[in-house]
């Protein structure tokens, strides 16, 4: 049986190939699989999922990368909210 396009491991790959995009200084692409994937673990986790803390950390890093530091902190504060949620402060 197909996946599907909103499964979880489509996600996964996603956020592979982002990861290879953005070794390739490809950012731009980077940031599209990024985003790609966080919609996806959105639907089928939720919103406040670790996974979804990881992916808006990757987002965060290509920002920061980019040099767009507002969108980079934003993604990070909003990565911290749902870890802090789910795990706790220590």
């Amino acid at each position: 049986s197909k996946l599907g396009d909103d499964h979880k491991d489509v996600a996964t790959s996603l956020l592979n190939l982002g990861i290879v995009y953005w070794n390739l200084g490809n950012l731009t692409e980077a940031r599209t699989k990024y985003d790609e994937a966080l919609r996806i673990q959105i639907k089928v986790l939720g919103h406040d999922h670790t996974d979804v803390a990881a992916s808006l950390l990757n987002i965060g890093s290509v920002y920061l990368d980019l040099g767009n530091y507002e969108e980079a902190l934003e993604k990070f504060n909003e990565a911290l909210r749902i870890q802090r949620s789910k795990l706790g402060d220590d």
